[in-house]
This record gives structure tokens, C-alpha cells and sequence, in this order.
């Protein structure tokens, strides 16, 4: 069984430069949305002549490339679905003009058969799966910060955060002049992360995605 880690938070928070730190011969990039990768050398490391980087942003194709690799790229064993809120965001779009809730439906099944499907996958494999942060609020006040779906019609069907048993939500704190830049590994304040205990000793910790992925992989050796 394949590890699956949610990783959310704002734009400019830190989540797609922690990709930089895992190694491109063995890490494959699905871009959803299809937007430059913000760290410096990004084209060359990843791109599809390499093999390690596609766009994708259909929820059944997405699972199908994860398939794929899982049965003949033995070599890939981190695999990012880069923006994957996206997914749904653009299916909404596409189905605008669609009446009824039918559609709903369908997103709802497709993004929970993804999940699910990328949990059935090799062993040695872990998929991130990243999403923004939407603000979850109550008479006016933000009281939580939830994975960004659909709407609320999405939400009336599934809690996405349930189907992961490790969320990690990327902030940025700045002091001064400084602004750092960390991802929680469990609830703090209104941002719900959570992770198995004694995974992480830390509530913060730099966003360093390939020291957090070998948390992980030690986790459940």
C-alpha cells in the first residue's frame, strides 16, 4: 500500500518551493494547472523529456497516470499532484452551464475514486497531493481553514481531510523583515493538520518536503 500525504495552504506559502529539495530522478510531477514551478532550475529537472513531469487536471486520467507509474516506473517513488484542488476546479468550470446536481455527484465520486486509488498503489510509492486552503466561516468569522473543493455542494458529500490520514498545512509567518516558512503537523490555532503520533516530534517544521517525506517513510518502516 502506497503513503498518501495532503499537503494544504495559501498560494505564496511555501508548498510548491518545497519540492526543490527531492531528488528529480526518482520524484514525477503532475501539474495540474499547468503553472511554472517557483524554484530556480525547475524546466530542466522537470520536464517531459525527462519522464518525470506531465500536465493532467482530469481526475480519471490523474489515476490512471498514477497506475502507470506505479507498475512501470519502479524508479519513480514520490509522485506530487501539483494544484490538485484544481481537479475539481476545473471540471466545475467545464460543467458551468450543466443544471442540476448531478455533476456534483460525479466530482464528488471522481476526486474520492482518485484518493482512494492512489492508496492501492506499489509500496515504496508516496503521492502528495496539494491543495489550497479555503477559510471556513461563521457569522462572519473565519473559524477554520479546510482543503479547498468545489463548493459547497461537494462539501455536502465528502470531508475531504478524512480520506488522509497525514494533512500538513503550509504557513508563512513573518517577524520583523523575516518571514518564515513551515508546515504544521498538527492542529494549531484554525489550521486542522494532523499526522500519527509520534511521526512528527515537532508541531513546525521547515518546508522541506523530502526531510517530511523520510519522516514519513521511517514512520511506517
Amino acid at each position: 500500500m502506497s503513503k498518501l500525504i495532503a499537503l494544504v495552504g495559501d498560494t505564496g506559502n511555501g508548498k510548491s518551493h518545497s519540492i526543490q529539495y527531492l531528488d528529480p530522478k526518482e520524484t514525477y510531477i503532475i501539474n495540474v494547472a499547468g503553472k511554472e514551478l517557483p524554484f530556480k532550475g525547475s524546466a530542466k529537472l522537470y520536464n517531459s523529456e525527462n519522464k518525470n513531469y506531465k500536465e493532467v487536471s482530469d481526475a480519471v486520467e490523474v489515476l490512471k497516470l498514477l497506475q502507470t507509474l506505479s507498475e512501470k516506473a519502479l524508479h519513480i517513488k514520490n509522485v506530487i499532484i501539483e494544484d490538485g484542488n484544481y481537479i475539481m476546479g476545473f471540471n466545475l468550470v467545464a460543467k458551468a452551464t450543466e443544471v442540476g446536481y448531478t455533476k456534483f455527484s460525479v466530482m464528488a465520486q471522481q476526486i474520492v475514486d482518485l484518493v482512494q486509488g492512489a492508496k492501492k498503489l506499489r509500496d515504496d510509492m508516496t503521492i502528495v497531493y496539494f491543495s489550497h486552503q479555503e477559510e471556513v466561516e461563521d457569522t462572519g468569522e473565519i473559524t477554520a481553514y479546510k482543503m479547498k473543493t468545489a463548493g459547497k455542494m461537494i462539501d455536502s458529500q465528502i470531508k475531504l481531510e478524512g480520506l488522509f490520514t497525514v494533512v500538513l498545512y503550509a504557513i508563512a509567518e513573518t517577524k520583523g523583515d523575516k518571514t518564515e516558512f513551515n508546515f504544521l503537523t498538527n492542529r494549531y490555532k484554525k489550521y486542522p493538520a494532523k499526522s500519527p503520533a509520534g511521526m512528527f516530534t515537532d508541531l513546525k517544521v521547515p518546508n522541506n518536503l523530502k526531510t517530511v517525506l523520510e519522516k514519513v517513510n521511517e514512520y511506517y518502516i
